[in-house]
């Protein structure tokens, strides 16, 4: 998959968070990202500082986008609240918490 580079770089921030310091997002987030190949479905634990394939059993969050719009927005070509905006990322759940990470980004 294309955005392979930035999933990579998701996992080693996360891998640096402290389990024990402070943290401004607690949340799964189920990241379901189209490519030519189907739907890759990632999930980002900021509870448990995990970052997998796969699906989550109840996400807070569950973002839907592109590969090329994920790779764009992880290399920070895009800024998510203007991909957010121009309809290539629609998320559903918690509301608050997709923006505390977007913040957070």
């Amino acid at each position: 998959m294309k955005c392979d580079a930035v999933i990579e770089k998701i996992k080693a921030r996360v891998a640096a968070i402290d389990a024990n310091g402070p943290r401004k997002v607690l949340g799964v987030f189920q990241l379901n990202i189209e490519a030519a190949d189907g739907v890759h479905e990632i999930v980002v634990d900021l509870k448990a500082l995990n970052v997998s394939d796969g699906k989550a059993a109840s996400p807070d969050v569950v973002i839907n986008l592109k590969d090329e719009d994920f790779i764009s927005i992880g290399t920070k070509q895009v800024p998510v609240k203007d991909a957010v905006a121009q309809g290539k990322v629609t998320m559903t759940g918690d509301q608050n918490l997709f923006q505390a990470l977007v913040d957070a980004i």
